[in-house]
């Protein structure tokens, strides 16, 4: 699997293209979760990523909702995945324990990393923090299972 700069910018076109097929099904919730994201670093089994929290994704009071962090949590941890196994992986169990949240327009960082690999189940740790300070927002586990597809960008013949 490639590294650096390259697994970066991979990773950008790949959020880019699950971005604009969500788009195009009328899947607001994934487009407004992945809009935006900056991929900052990218390494076999683990990406370090930016995101500013807009105001589609805030919940009736302000703050940033629990379902568009665990559709965020789940996108990147899916590509931290990808990038130790190549092909399209499913989530078999998911997990988050919720610590805080933020508010429109702060900047988190979203840290995954796999932490097991046993066959076709892959284990990837995620973590959501503020930016400014540190602060845990969310912490998650996901067993995701290999499927025998190969991804790819490619655009459906549908």
């Amino acid at each position: 699997m490639e590294e650096g700069a390259s697994l970066q910018s991979s990773t950008l076109k790949l959020l880019r293209a699950i971005s604009e097929r969500a788009r195009s099904s009328g899947r607001q919730v994934i487009v407004l979760s992945t809009e935006g994201v900056r991929v900052a670093q990218a390494h076999k089994g683990f990406l370090l990523c930016d995101y500013t929290v807009i105001n589609g994704v805030l919940d009736e009071n302000g703050n940033w909702h629990p379902g568009a962090i665990a559709t965020l949590i789940d996108n990147i941890g899916t590509f931290a995945t990808f990038s130790f196994v190549p092909v399209f992986n499913v989530s078999v169990d998911f997990s988050i324990s919720f610590f805080s949240t933020a508010k429109v327009q702060e900047e988190v960082e979203v840290e995954a990393k796999v932490v097991g690999n046993q066959g076709k189940l892959t284990c990837v740790a995620v973590q959501v923090r503020k930016k400014d300070n540190g602060e845990l927002i969310a912490s998650s586990k996901q067993w995701m299972a290999a499927t025998n597809l190969i991804a790819s960008l490619g655009t459906s013949k549908l």
